[in-house]
């Protein structure tokens, strides 16, 4: 993520809103991009202190120092740096001056040599003097060799990734973060589970889709603010997998004198791009396969009920629950949730449970394959709605059956 230097150059504030301003793909900027892939790629095998000194000449005094720095940044975090040293360099730095003082210039009057202590400690450790030389102090961050500048990236690519680094970097002031979202739940909150976010949800409006608040790092709720201010900004790539989708954040950046709260909006709009990337439409192949079999037996416009996945939340506590599909009446509107429960680890199956028995939903169904790893009758105890159970896969005349009983109107 971008230093709080690099990105206060590139902040707008205006009517008590903040923006980030996104640099332009133009014919200026794609040559900056392009000389600083250079440098990088020429420098594999050098240190980083090297690599800053080449970087720092190609600056010189221009005035876009702020945006090299920055590009320069998103290439070092994706490049790889390392240090094998034959031994550790701690070890080795009290190994010599163990050896007490030397010199550079050995005279009458000095003791020994620096050359001489190096060339006799690399006998004793049957290592070269160069080896020696370079283990010394390959523990500190710019004796750290570029091994390898990371997966090719374009002039493009790279201005793209810096303008979505300073719009998350921005987030690392949040005090709160409201979404909307209409779409792509799974991943959202697979993102907000792994970067550990305190959030609340809840389903919207006439307007669909559902409302989280994120609890941002300057927000009174958080101790661990550095921490959980990483975390949080590293969040955005994930809300822009999602197609329907909008964001305003409340923000508090180190760049007035005055503590004012500021207004930052995102919406689907933005020409900001995600390198995350979406998780794959099914989890299984039994989903797969029911979905693929659903749509071959019950297609055309004569249907009944329509299939969508991850259509809807429930929502258990602190957590969420996705059930795998929601199968809504063309007519009417009356809508049932479908979960199925194959032969998964006795864990995920704990937990699944638990969700269950916490969402006491009568319109969800759980299809639940007969030789799961959890003791038997578990879900029919913890489940308000039907337990169909299955061999090999669900009868989609039997889920059909048990969606009619089980379907409820839509909410007014």
């Amino acid at each position: 993520m971008l230093s709080a230097e690099l990105i206060r150059p590139r902040l707008k504030v205006r009517a008590g809103e903040i923006s980030t301003r996104p640099v332009p793909a133009n014919y200026r900027y794609l040559g900056i991009a392009t000389d600083l892939i250079a440098i990088f790629n020429r420098h594999v095998g050098h240190n980083r202190s090297q690599l800053a000194q080449a970087l720092r000449d190609y600056e010189g005094a221009s005035l876009d120092y702020p945006i090299m720095r920055g590009l320069s940044a998103v290439l070092e975090a994706h490049g790889k740096f390392g240090n094998d040293p034959p031994l550790k360099p701690a070890e080795l730095r009290a190994n010599l001056f163990r050896r007490g003082p030397v010199v550079h210039h050995r005279d009458l009057f000095s003791g020994a040599g620096r050359e001489q202590v190096l060339a006799e400690t690399a006998v004793g450790l049957a290592l070269e003097v160069a080896e020696v030389e370079t283990a010394l102090f390959a523990d500190l961050a710019e004796e750290q060799i570029l091994l390898d500048a990371g997966d090719p990236v374009g002039p493009g690519e790279l201005i793209a990734r810096y303008n979505l680094e300073l719009a998350r970097g921005l987030l690392y002031w949040a005090r709160e973060v409201r979404l909307h979202i209409r779409d792509n739940y799974k991943d959202v909150f697979k993102y907000i589970k792994l970067f550990k976010l305190m959030y609340t949800v809840r389903q919207s409006g006439l307007a669909g889709g559902y409302d989280i608040t994120l609890h941002g790092p300057i927000s009174p709720f958080v101790t661990s603010t550095i921490r959980y201010g990483l975390q949080f900004a590293k969040f955005l790539p994930a809300l822009l997998l999602c197609e329907n989708w909008r964001m305003e954040a409340d923000i508090q950046p180190p760049v007035r004198s005055e503590a004012k709260i500021l207004l930052y909006r995102l919406d689907d709009r933005t020409e900001l791009r995600s390198h995350f990337k979406s998780s794959p439409p099914f989890d299984s192949r039994l989903e797969a396969d029911f979905a693929a079999e659903f749509e071959a037996k019950y297609q055309g416009p004569k249907r009944s009920w329509e299939l969508a996945r991850e259509a809807e939340l429930i929502v258990v506590e602190d957590s969420v629950m996705i059930p795998d599909f929601a199968l809504t009446h063309r007519r009417d509107g009356r809508r049932a949730l479908l979960e199925i429960v194959g032969f998964w680890h006795p864990h995920y199956l704990k937990r699944k449970l638990a969700k269950v028995r916490q969402a006491q939903r009568k319109d969800l169904i759980l299809l639940v394959y007969e030789s799961a790893n959890i003791a038997d009758g578990a879900f029919e105890a913890a489940s308000a709605g039907e337990v169909l159970k299955f061999s090999r896969k669900p009868i989609l005349k039997d889920v059909l059956a048990a969606v009619e009983r089980c379907a409820i109107p839509p909410v007014a």
